[in-house]
């Protein structure tokens, strides 16, 4: 009896080996890494020769607000952006804009990430420039954003979840 069992499973193992299946397992497929939908965190900005700091928060994806601290002369305007964008002083909001922009579209790429050492990395597209996003990948917080063609760099620290309480101002 267990000779037959035994002939059988290497029957069925031979034939399924020999039909050139190339489907993976369940158990053994790939995990697609799910990005953290909103957070805040502080976040140092590197723009060629220019740098800047400022808090960033995203309350969902195209929800963001900047608050800049850093240089002096930003220092307190907050740019906020849903599908449009406000701007608490002048037009400067393209920064901002490729960093929403690359990000969002990063979420939507996270299935062709790339991990090493606890590191996920998603290359992304924002108004035509080539972006990279790296993320924590045991959290999906969000580590850095790279757009080289912009020459632009952030670096995001103190990321927490954004919840309801922490946006509201009293």
């Amino acid at each position: 009896m267990k000779i037959r069992i035994i002939s059988g499973a290497a029957a069925l193992t031979a034939v399924l080996l020999m039909s050139g299946c190339q489907g993976e397992l369940p158990f053994a497929a790939a995990k697609t890494p799910e990005l953290s939908s909103s957070w805040t965190a502080q976040a140092e900005i590197k723009f060629g020769d220019n740098n800047a700091r400022a808090e960033v928060t995203r309350s969902e994806p195209g929800c963001w607000e900047f608050g800049f601290t850093e240089p002096q002369e930003l220092c307190g305007v907050t740019m906020k952006l849903e599908l449009s964008v406000t701007a608490g002083e002048g037009e400067n909001t393209i920064l901002p804009m490729l960093i929403a922009e690359g990000i969002d579209s990063a979420g939507e790429n996270a299935g062709s990430a790339s991990e090493k050492d606890g590191v996920l990395t998603i290359k992304t597209e924002a108004d035509g420039s080539a972006c990279t996003v790296t993320a924590d990948s045991s959290t999906g917080d969000i580590l850095t954003f790279r757009s080289p063609g912009n020459k632009l760099a952030v670096f995001f620290s103190d990321v927490s979840p954004y919840t309801e309480e922490v946006g509201v101002i009293e």
